[in-house]
């Protein structure tokens, strides 16, 4: 059957990766040239550590096995990059301790480690802390490789059609199929019909998503210069724990108030190595729109001082900055998935969990089509 997927993001794309090894016939719409919006500007983190007991974790569990028979395939940089969530004092790494012991740790990988332990698996790091909690599921992929290296695969499929700089502005459905329109009037149509919008929660999908359990977030990143020496692990302090659903059980109310500005706009550090030695390193979070236009220059000041009192040295100069938004749910539900009508369906709300999710979304999508 003929699949049209609208819309370039890593949701889309992973739709389109599925439904052709499902042996689809897909057209892949994108408004822009290439992607250019959030599946650009995250972590690139498959982040299984941090999700939530029950559906969520299993989701994350799923996809995690999905990112690496893709990453087999394709070049997108994966790697089984396990992750360190630091503990710089006492109280944190007695919560630490209470993760280590949750009914589902051993499905995520959770293992306590001491600050010699820490240091034999990262010796560069010899700043002040106490130990961390190290998850052997987490991952990651390289943002700059992801959508090349997914696009070359595609399109090595003669069942492949990769169609980009078509804006939609309209969708319908006939007896024939279902189609959607830019504002030439140019049309696509297909059997079967994913549309991805990610934070695009306007124009031709306005009336669709009215009312729907969703919001924009936006959020700041930025990438350092390179690290003149090598980080096998991705790093998170511990913030992330008040942050990430997971650890919502936990004594959190032990732990010593958050910075102030770390409060302000609610962060925590996630700190990626990247494949060229750089870092990504984030995050804040605003919820309440109109977004702010400024890349606000103290969350970076924060996460500096951070990382330097981890790493017991200066931290890396930041050599980029930049913001971006993503759609989440606001229900508590995993992700967004409505029917617009027979055999076309609008799916988003993946929040900060989409990168990790995104195949496991799909996924879910290709085995409601019909065979």
């Amino acid at each position: 059957m003929k699949a049209v997927v609208v819309g370039g993001g890593i949701i889309g794309t992973m739709h389109a990766v599925l439904a052709i090894e499902a042996g689809h016939e897909v057209v892949q719409i994108e408004r822009d040239p290439r992607p250019l919006s959030a599946s650009i500007r995250n972590f690139g983190l498959v982040w299984v550590s941090g999700r939530a007991a029950g559906p969520e974790l299993e989701i994350a569990l799923r996809a995690r096995q999905l990112w690496e028979e893709i990453g087999s395939k394709a070049k997108i940089g994966f790697r089984a990059q396990e992750s360190l969530t630091i503990a710089q004092n006492e109280s944190e790494f007695e919560v630490m301790k209470a993760a280590a012991l949750m009914p589902d740790a051993h499905s995520r990988g959770f293992k306590l480690l001491d600050r010699n332990q820490v240091q034999a698996h990262e010796p560069v790091l010899q700043g002040k802390f106490v130990g961390a909690l190290q998850c052997a599921q987490d991952a990651a992929v390289e943002p700059s490789l992801l959508f090349s290296g997914l696009r070359e695969y595609l399109s090595s499929s003669p069942l492949y059609t990769w169609k980009p700089n078509f804006e939609v502005v309209d969708f319908y459905h006939d007896e024939t199929g279902n189609h959607v329109t830019d504002i030439n009037g140019n049309k696509v149509s297909g059997d079967l019909m994913v549309i991805c919008p990610g934070s695009a929660h306007q124009g031709f999908l306005a009336e669709f998503l009215e009312g729907a359990p969703l919001r924009r977030v936006h959020l700041q990143m930025g990438a350092t210069v390179p690290f003149g020496a090598s980080l096998n692990h991705s790093i998170a302090d511990a913030d992330s724990m008040r942050y990430y659903p997971a650890f919502k059980d936990l004594p959190l109310d032990t732990l010593a108030p958050q910075e102030p500005i770390a409060a302000a706009y609610k962060m925590q550090l996630l700190l990626v190595p990247r494949l060229d030695r750089t870092f990504t390193i984030g995050d804040t979070h605003e919820y309440e729109e109109p977004f702010t236009h400024e890349i606000l220059e103290a969350p970076y000041d924060h996460l500096r001082s951070v990382i330097s009192a981890i790493f017991g040295a200066p931290a890396p100069a930041i050599a980029r900055r930049w913001s971006g938004n993503y759609s989440q749910m606001t229900n508590g539900d995993l992700y967004y998935r409505r029917e617009l009508a027979p055999g076309a369906v609008v799916v988003t709300g993946g929040g900060g969990r989409g990168n990790t999710i995104s195949p496991a979304i799909a996924e879910e999508t290709i085995n409601s089509w019909p065979q």
